[in-house]
């Protein structure tokens, strides 16, 4: 090639040849796609629980050290302009094979232009282990190690894995430092003051995750949400029980699972009990305890006084007294009825009726209920149902006059008869993973059904009962519909005609009289509800805190305050004007107007 101006040849760099051009895509591909997949797996398999994915580990040496050996001094003597362009583009596709990574498994608080910054640079050093020696001599790689191995660490010391969310998404989260009680530990007390239950236990009163007797000022511009306190917390799934006075919840502190007694007035701990042993750890579902602790009245003395029932995730079912912790007795629940617990553990919480304390064996031959002596914790009767427990609670309802304990097991929905165990009815349904999380709703206006509801591809049965002048009763079907009301952990609310849940993480309308979907739309994730008259509470799985009015015609937000900034399972209590809301990370407590106690400047 000549200069046009003068004539002379001008030089020319080389192209790159054949040979060396196809090694070095197939050093890309094993590089940023097949090392980048197997290490990040590897890292992120133990981070959730320490678990070494050896086959993965294998993969991710074995491909780097092909890619190393591909590229192994391939562009070293190439001229410095076009190591700059190539240097410059496997960065550029390493942040962009980052950011599709991110898309397609992982969710997270954090935006994802900087999450993605962030994953590069705490993962660059797989890309920099293949083309390290083909770049660069000695001098050269020392030096990008230390940059790459800066950039693990400015990552790392940064986010976190800190679990997965209920649609199986990594959750990346800022880190935060571990939680210990002394944190919060108000140790010059160490007793609760004797006070009045104001919410007994899980899903207040009734297990109906709704309040009647409160109505929410809707005006959230003028009157929003006044925090309170915000305090740091365990791990756990855990929601409250609460008197006039305290908070008592279940954590994981210490690495031991324990109940805590919290004061209503700043959060503080006041006592905590922990368990003898370990605290059940799970990469998939977090650490910490699921069920929430219920409040009863020891009937065993004239003066009577206030315990607290707890069962922890491996089983524990304990009774303590309200007032310092104190262990009045314990029963291994799953040691009385053996087998391997539930994957994701105890979640169900103890159910107190006439001096019993009704729990579910998670062990996986049955029974999916037991009841305890309140007193001292004999066993008293097991059900004679032989499906397994799952994640849901029981609870009381009366149907056709008849009081019975009902709750959703693996297989289905069981009742039995409280005196004794006995069965009188049970309706298979499930879904493919047996997992049931949802309290059956008896519905308002039609106290003799229920609606039954699962996630997954389970969807949503109204029953209606048939009574024989024995007492006994016969489920049936009045519609069922497998395509809208599929909540993995969250209820189902009634709000006139129309009954509202979060279907696989979308909230969704469904027509009460014939079960037919009337609208979607909220995308909130697996996150809880608390109905407070005719609105709904929805704390998302990201911790937003939505104030809506649902219809016929559509979920109807009114508003939204950031509460808590990762995923929150756990469900929120309403105390008069105090909005308790926590995750494994976190208590915060919010002041809502209602429409009696409208905020004044």
């Amino acid at each position: 090639m000549e200069d046009p101006t003068t004539n002379a040849p001008v030089a020319t760099e080389p192209a790159l040849s054949r040979q060396t051009a196809v090694r070095c895509f197939l050093a890309l591909v094993c590089s940023h796609a097949v090392a980048a997949y197997a290490a990040a797996r590897v890292t992120i398999r133990y981070m959730l629980d320490g678990a070494a994915e050896v086959p993965f580990a294998v993969l991710a040496i074995a491909s780097i050290g092909l890619g190393a050996f591909l590229a192994f001094r391939r562009m070293v003597d190439q001229p410095f302009g076009r190591r700059m362009l190539y240097g410059t583009t496997l960065i550029a596709l390493w942040f962009l094979m980052s950011f599709v990574q991110l898309n397609i498994a992982a969710d997270s608080m954090i935006s994802r232009p900087l999450l993605t910054v962030l994953w590069g640079l705490g993962t660059i050093w797989i890309a920099w282990s293949v083309w390290a020696w083909s770049f660069f001599r000695a001098k050269g790689v020392v030096l990008g190690s230390l940059l790459a191995g800066l950039g693990a660490v400015i990552c790392w010391s940064q986010v976190a894995v800190t679990g997965l969310t209920g649609d199986a998404a990594v959750e990346i989260a800022w880190r935060k430092p571990a939680f210990s009680p002394a944190d919060t530990w108000n140790q010059s007390s160490g007793l609760a003051e004797s006070a009045d239950i104001v919410w007994p236990g899980y899903l207040g009163t009734d297990r109906s995750g709704r309040l009647d007797s409160v109505q929410l000022n809707e005006d959230w511009a003028n009157n929003p949400p006044e925090e309170l306190w915000r305090v740091n917390c365990g791990e756990g799934w855990s929601s409250f029980a609460a008197t006039d006075t305290t908070l008592f919840t279940q954590e994981q502190l210490d690495g031991k699972d324990s109940v805590t007694a919290r004061s209503r007035t700043t959060g503080e701990i006041i006592w905590f009990t922990a368990e003898s042993i370990e605290g059940f750890r799970s990469g998939l579902g977090g650490d910490g305890p699921r069920a929430t602790p219920i409040l009863g009245m020891l009937p065993d003395t004239d003066t009577q006084r206030l315990v607290v029932y707890s069962i922890g995730p491996t089983g524990s079912l304990r009774c303590l007294d309200a007032a310092d912790g104190n262990e009045i007795w314990s029963v291994d629940v799953l040691s009385q009825f053996p087998g391997e617990n539930l994957v994701h553990a105890v979640c169900g919480s103890p159910l107190l009726i006439n001096d019993m304390v009704v729990v579910c064996p998670p062990g996986d031959s049955g029974p999916c209920l037991a009841a305890f002596s309140a007193i001292d914790g004999q066993k008293i009767w097991k059900c004679d149902s032989d499906w397994r427990a799952s994640y849901a609670s029981p609870s009381v309802v009366t149907i056709h006059g008849r009081e019975q304990i009902v709750v959703h097991a693996g297989k289905g929905v069981v009742a039995v008869d409280p005196a004794d165990g006995k069965t009188i009815w049970q309706f298979e349904w499930s879904n493919e993973w047996d997992n049931n999380a949802t309290q059956p709703l008896q519905l308002a206006g039609s106290e003799n059904e229920l609606i039954i509801a699962t996630g997954y591809r389970g969807g949503a049965v109204r029953l209606a009962f048939d009574s024989d002048d024995a007492g006994g009763l016969t489920p049936r079907e009045v519609w069922k519909n497998t395509r809208t009301l599929r909540t993995k952990f969250c209820g189902v609310a009634q709000l006139g005609d129309t009954l509202v849940g979060l279907d696989n993480g979308i909230l969704c309308g469904a027509d009460i009289e014939t079960g037919k979907q009337n609208w979607k739309g909220g995308r909130y994730g697996h996150g809880q509800m608390l109905q407070v008259g005719d609105h709904l509470l929805v704390i998302a799985e990201k911790g937003r805190l939505h104030l809506l009015k649902p219809n016929a015609t559509g979920h109807n937000e009114l508003s939204a305050v950031e509460a808590l900034d990762r995923k929150t399972w756990n469900h929120p209590v309403l105390l008069n004007d105090q909005l308790i809301i926590r995750n494994d990370q976190e208590i915060v407590c919010f002041k809502v107007a209602t429409r009696f106690s409208v905020k004044s400047d």
